[in-house]
């Protein structure tokens, strides 16, 4: 696993996540052969698991 890879998958899981900006940052990530097609699909899976996760409201106590 290249750490390029490694540090994306960070900052996805981290909070406050601009999704906007890491959707354009991978993008050029894999535009620049820093991540590959598979790992660019799973960041980006990642990132719509994350972001989902982060719209829910939250549960009534």
């Amino acid at each position: 696993m290249k750490i390029v890879y490694r540090a994306a998958e960070l900052l996805i899981n981290s909070p406050g996540c601009n999704y906007d900006v890491m959707a354009t940052n991978l993008s050029l990530l894999m535009l620049n052969n820093q991540v590959s097609q598979d790992e660019y699909s799973k960041l980006c899976a990642l990132m719509d698991k994350q972001q989902k996760e982060t719209d829910k409201p939250q549960a009534e106590a």
